[in-house]
């Protein structure tokens, strides 16, 4: 077996290649997100609320630090208090040990997750490659350059989802604690209240709770000021074409308002009532989904594929998702191929195919930002090739839905016995 540090290294190690290859690119936008996270620290300790975008944009300009202020701070006031100690730190200082420990922490939950047998079972040469894979997908790249807290959600979300498939109350409770403080930062990890709920699974519905509600109780305690301006955080659901929107919020307003990077090809359409159309359809046929097969498989089989399905459509779903928030998205593609739910042994040719769609729509949605042309060329092509990534969240999604509404493959596809 594959050592910790080695598969840690191997995550990590592609990350850093690529970071360090965008700053001698002339590194624009770097730590952008992170900027927002400090300031908003700074904010809170001075007693003031992080959503006032005014007095976050001026905090910046006095301190130097040039940034895309864009919606301005916009998590729940629990990260921002978490921020305070950081943000008594010089930026360069803060923003440094911020990457670090999401490189680390990531790398730990990647390799931990390929060590557990459970959820993989592989050879040694798979086994470090599937590393390599996760340390390579866009989004991970991307939330370390610009500063995002993906990772450290990502290793979070990993621990929670792996106690939650020991099928023990105790760990259901510990595993629901995590996720719900992650689901704090990211509010997707939420959406998997609904499989344990199906489930029955009353220790992780706890913990969920305990870990968000205690979270938000112990910020409004140490920053109750902080609390002015959080209402401003519903209007994340209205439409926003911005490039980076990988959502279904995304596609919707791309399709029917310009910018500078697409046209529109269905001007005079309301956005927010499209958006929500297809945000209801979507919901609907996860939960059909979920339910139905809740019949077709063993309990043990479906609690984990019900995790990925639901997880993967709040990547999808929540509002203003920007592509590097699609970095949970590994937990469902792993939880797919797990042991625990049949692995690659049963999976369809078809579902193989919808599993490499969802990675290699990820590498060309990065590829098609990077154009200095932009894609507004290219009309109503490339608006329709502007939403990438997003077809590849729903590529996976389809590839999990078919694996969770058969018992088993009538025709499979098997790896080689050296796995």
């Amino acid at each position: 077996m594959t050592s910790l540090p080695i598969l840690g290294l191997a995550a990590i190690l592609p990350p850093i290649v690529l970071f360090a290859a965008s700053i001698a690119d002339g590194g624009h936008g770097l730590w952008n997100d992170f900027t927002s996270y400090w300031l908003a620290g700074r904010l809170v300790a001075a007693g003031e609320t992080p959503y006032d975008i005014a007095a976050l944009a001026a905090l910046g300009a006095r301190e130097g630090i040039v940034f895309e202020v864009g919606t301005g701070y916009s998590y729940p006031l629990p990260f921002a208090v978490a921020m305070v100690p950081l943000s008594a730190l010089s930026f360069t200082l803060a923003a440094s040990l911020f990457t670090a420990a999401s490189l680390l922490l990531f790398g730990l939950a990647v390799a931990s997750w390929l060590r557990d047998e459970r959820v993989w079972r592989a050879g040694p040469a798979v086994t470090l490659g599937a590393a390599l894979a996760a340390g390579l997908y866009t989004p991970v790249h991307g939330s370390l350059f610009f500063g995002q807290a993906n990772l450290l959600v990502f290793a979070g979300l990993a621990l929670g989802v792996r106690l939650w498939l020991g099928g023990d109350r105790r760990r259901d409770v510990i595993g629901g604690i995590w996720v719900g403080l992650v689901g704090i930062v990211k509010v997707a990890p939420l959406a998997l209240a609904l499989p344990l709920l199906l489930a029955r699974r009353v220790g992780g519905l706890v913990g969920i709770g305990a870990g968000a509600a205690g979270a938000m109780l112990a910020a409004a305690a140490l920053a109750p000021s902080g609390l002015l301006g959080m209402d401003r955080l519903v209007r994340l659901g209205e439409p926003d074409p911005y490039w980076t929107n990988q959502s279904i919020n995304g596609f919707a307003s791309r399709l029917t308002i310009g910018s500078d990077r697409v046209v529109a090809i269905l001007p005079g359409v309301d956005a927010r009532l499209l958006g929500s159309v297809l945000l209801v359809l979507f919901g609907i046929a996860t939960i059909v989904v979920l339910v139905r097969s809740r019949r077709l498989l063993e309990p043990s089989v479906w609690i984990g594929l019900a995790i990925a399905l639901a997880l993967v459509a709040a990547t999808a779903g929540a509002p203003k998702n920007s592509f590097w928030n699609q970095v949970p998205a590994l937990i469902g593609a792993g939880l797919l191929l797990a042991p625990i739910t049949g692995g690659q042994a049963v999976l369809r040719r078809s579902e193989l195919a919808l599993l490499a769609a969802w990675y290699g729509l990820a590498m060309l949605q990065w590829w098609l930002d990077s154009l200095s042309i932009g894609l507004r060329s290219f009309g109503p092509a490339g608006t329709v090739l502007s939403s990438a990534a997003l077809y590849g969240v729903i590529a996976l999604w389809a590839a999990i839905g078919s694996r969770m509404l058969r018992p088993r493959a009538p025709r499979t596809t098997e790896l080689p016995a050296a796995l």
